[in-house]
């Protein structure tokens, strides 16, 4: 079952303030060393209690998020080799290291591209659009109010599913993804950087080839949404709009992916579904 995976961590007792606290003890200092200088050793090794691939993610996912330091996105290409040493990265470049970790367990893995409703913020829009002017449409997954994000899915035998591992927020499992992305009240989350993201809209999973087309937004943000609350969430008059603009969304944002659509121009509707989730939250909160 999707929810099965069992939650090793107290949600609502996480904060910011207590994740810094998280010490960088000798061991973990040792597979440190090991991630920089024997990736395969490093992988097997942390995650050797682990009885499945999803319990291998999850303790590979945990141990990154911990033990690397979060930042901001500078634009710079850097290999799995160089994120390791600078001990930190962006979203993208710690799923970089986790793809790579994970591989060397033979574990099934594709990378997540997502657009999400982020904290509106006009002065951020206007350097968002100075970014596609001069860079083109692949830079207008960020915006005013939305903002993109990577992470992974994993394939797991044993369930015979795909779940998402999002390194950067230390998360593995639908129920904890939900937990951290998309409920109405407290969040989980191991990074505080989640609490900009309000709730993601738009889910591509790569193809073969390494493009953005496998499209699990309705999978995520409202098969699974719903059923995280018990089917309630299509019984309120606001699901209808929600889920109708999400369809209305998730075209122009594999354009944006494709570099083929400006995503700028659909502002209004980001606001829109904005105000909708808005409504849901007011309702469901508690």
């Amino acid at each position: 079952m999707r929810f099965a995976f069992i939650i090793l961590f107290a949600f609502a007792a996480w904060t910011p303030a207590l994740a810094q606290q998280v010490s960088k003890t000798s061991d973990d200092e040792a597979l440190y060393q090991l991630a920089r200088t024997d990736l395969p050793t490093f992988a097997r090794r942390v995650s050797k209690n682990a009885t499945s691939e999803l319990g291998q993610a999850q303790a590979i996912v945990r141990w990154l998020q911990e033990q690397f330091e979060w930042k901001a996105t500078d634009y710079q290409k850097r290999t799995v080799q160089e994120i390791i040493d600078r001990r930190g990265g962006n979203c993208n470049e710690l799923a970089m290291v986790a793809l790579a970790a994970m591989k060397e367990l033979n574990i099934k893995l594709r990378r997540v591209h997502e657009v999400n409703i982020y904290v509106n913020t006009p002065r951020r829009g206007e350097s968002a659009r100075a970014k596609v002017a001069e860079q083109g449409n692949t830079y207008s997954v960020f915006g005013r109010h939305h903002n993109d994000h990577v992470w992974l899915e994993l394939y797991d035998s044993n369930s015979n599913d795909w779940y998402p591992a999002d390194p950067a927020t230390g998360v593995v499992g639908v129920e904890e993804w939900l937990r951290a992305r998309a409920v109405f009240g407290k969040r989980f989350s191991l990074n505080p950087i989640t609490s900009e993201m309000i709730v993601p809209f738009a889910i591509f999973a790569a193809d073969d080839s390494g493009k953005f087309t496998i499209d699990r937004s309705r999978h995520y943000m409202i098969d699974e949404f719903d059923r995280f609350y018990k089917g309630r969430l299509h019984q309120h008059p606001a699901w209808t709009k929600w889920t109708e603009t999400l369809a209305l969304l998730d075209p122009e944002v594999a354009g944006a992916f494709a570099g083929t659509t400006n995503l700028h121009d659909y502002e209004a509707q980001i606001d829109s579904l904005a105000e909708t989730y808005e409504q849901l939250r007011a309702a469901f909160k508690d």
